[in-house]
C-alpha cells in the first residue's frame, strides 16, 4: 500500500465529517456524524501503526483533552449522587465534549483542516444567498423550506419580527454562526496573497462569507457579519491610527444607517430580549443554592423556567456553565476555551493564526446568547485552533498526503517509535 494513500482516505472522511457537521448538524439526515468519526480514528490510528516515524501526543494537549472531557463527566457523577433522576440529557450531550478529540486527531495524523473547512464554510455561505434569492423569486418555496427545517433542524426560514416597524427576512442555518471562522481565514489569506489576482479571489471569498452571514438574518450573525470585518482591518493596517479612523468610521457608519434596526436590536422589549432577560431572575432563584453554586446542578439537568417550562439547556451559555458545572467547573471550562486565545497572541504565532482567533473570539461573544458553543460546531472550530496551538513549526502541513517525515512534537506522549 502506497504511504499517501491513508493520508488521503482519513482527507475524504474528514470532508464528508464536515459536511455532516455543518449541513447536518442535528444529524437527522443520515445519522453518520458518530460513525464517520469512529471511522476517521481508526484511520488516523493506522497511519500512526504504518508511520516510519515517531509519532507523539504533547503532553500539554493531552492535558487539555482530559480536562475538557473530566469536567462534564464529574457533573454527570454529580448528578446522580445528588438528583438522580430518569430526566436527564447530559449523556447525549457528553458527546459533543468528546469531539475534542478531534484536536489530538488532526494532531496525530499532520492534518490542516483550516482551509476544507473554510471551503465548506463557503458552501454554507452559498446555500445561505441561494435560499435568500431564492425566497425573494419564488415566495411560494417558503413553505417547503420551513418544513424541511422543521424536520432536519438545518435550517429555519422566515421573517424575524423585531419591532412593530422592524422585520427581517432570515435564512438561518444553524451553522451560520462558524462563517465567522471563514471570514477571517479568506480576509488573511487575502492580505498575504502574493498576486492581485489571488487577493481578488480572496477578497471575493470575504465578500461572499460575509454576505452569507449577514442574509442569515440573526442579530448575532448580522452584528458579526459588519464588526468583524472592520475589526480585522484595524488589525492588519500597518497603520494602526489610520487603521483605527477607517475602523471606526465605517462602524459609525453603519451605525448611522442602520440605528432603527440595532435600536430594534437591543430593545429589551424585544421577545427574544424579554425571554432572555426573564432568565435571569430563574437563574439567581437556581444558583442562590449554594451547592448549586459551588458544584453545579450536572450536565443535562432539567430546571423549571418561568414561561418556557422545564429545560436542560439555555441560551444563555457562560451562565448555563455555572449551572451545569459549578463556579469552580465553569471557571475551568473558561479557561480551556480562552487558553488557545491567549496562546496564540502571547507567543510568536503567525498573523494568520492570530487572525482566526480573532475570529473565534467573535464565535465565543456569539455563543453568549445561543448554545452552539458545546455542540459539534463550537468543538470542531476549537479542535482547529488548537491543533494550530499545539503544532510546532506550523510550516509544510497539508490535509491530504501530507508529509509525515517531522515528529509532531519533541515532547509527548509517544505513539510508535521508527
Amino acid at each position: 500500500m502506497k504511504r499517501d494513500v491513508l493520508p488521503r482516505l482519513l482527507g475524504l472522511f474528514l470532508l464528508l465529517f464536515l459536511l455532516s457537521c455543518i449541513f447536518d448538524p442535528a444529524d437527522k439526515v443520515l445519522s453518520l456524524k458518530v460513525y464517520i468519526f469512529l471511522v476517521c480514528w481508526v484511520v488516523t490510528l493506522a497511519i500512526c501503526l504504518s508511520s516510519r516515524t515517531q509519532i507523539s501526543v504533547p503532553r500539554g494537549l493531552l492535558i487539555y483533552t482530559l480536562l475538557f472531557i473530566l469536567v462534564p463527566f464529574y457533573s454527570i457523577v454529580w448528578y446522580w449522587l445528588s438528583d438522580g433522576s430518569d430526566r436527564f440529557e447530559g449523556f447525549s450531550m457528553l458527546k459533543g465534549y468528546v469531539l475534542i478529540t478531534l484536536a489530538m486527531m488532526l494532531g496525530l495524523s499532520r492534518t490542516d483542516l483550516l482551509p476544507r473547512l473554510c471551503a465548506v464554510l463557503t458552501l454554507l455561505a452559498l446555500a445561505v444567498i441561494g435560499v435568500f434569492i431564492a425566497l425573494l423569486l419564488r415566495p411560494e418555496l417558503f413553505s417547503v423550506l420551513y418544513l424541511v427545517g422543521q424536520r432536519t433542524d438545518m435550517v429555519f426560514v422566515g421573517n424575524r419580527v423585531y419591532t412593530s416597524d422592524v422585520m427581517l427576512m432570515q435564512v438561518y442555518f444553524v451553522t451560520s454562526p462558524m462563517l465567522a471562522i471563514a471570514i477571517a481565514y479568506y480576509f488573511d489569506r487575502a492580505r498575504s496573497a502574493s498576486s492581485r489576482r489571488d487577493a481578488m479571489r480572496f477578497w471575493a471569498l470575504v465578500f461572499i462569507n460575509a454576505l452569507g452571514m449577514l442574509l442569515a438574518g440573526t442579530r448575532n450573525n448580522i452584528l458579526v457579519s459588519l464588526l468583524l470585518p472592520a475589526v480585522l482591518i484595524f488589525y492588519y493596517a500597518r497603520n494602526k491610527a489610520l487603521g483605527a479612523i477607517v475602523s471606526i468610521f465605517g462602524v459609525a457608519a453603519l451605525m448611522a444607517v442602520f440605528a432603527r434596526q440595532l435600536g430594534a436590536f437591543f430593545d429589551p422589549a424585544e421577545a427574544s430580549n424579554r425571554t432572555k432577560l426573564a432568565m435571569f431572575d430563574d437563574y439567581q432563584r437556581i444558583l442562590g443554592d449554594p451547592v448549586n453554586l459551588f458544584f453545579g446542578r450536572g450536565l443535562g439537568a432539567y430546571d423549571f423556567w418561568v414561561g418556557r417550562g422545564d429545560k436542560f439547556v439555555t441560551e444563555l451559555t457562560y451562565l448555563e456553565m455555572v449551572r451545569n458545572f459549578g463556579l469552580i467547573g465553569a471557571l475551568v471550562m473558561l479557561g480551556l476555551l480562552l487558553f488557545p486565545i491567549w496562546h496564540v497572541f502571547a507567543t510568536d504565532q503567525p498573523r494568520s493564526t492570530k487572525a482566526i482567533a480573532i475570529g473565534f473570539m467573535s464565535y465565543l461573544g456569539m455563543c453568549a446568547s445561543n448554545p452552539n458553543l458545546f455542540s459539534s460546531m463550537g468543538i470542531l472550530i476549537l479542535s482547529v485552533i488548537l491543533n494550530a496551538t499545539f503544532r510546532p513549526g506550523r510550516r509544510e502541513m497539508t490535509l491530504a498526503g501530507s508529509e509525515l517525515a517531522a515528529p509532531y512534537a519533541a515532547r509527548g506522549i509517544i505513539l510508535r517509535n521508527s
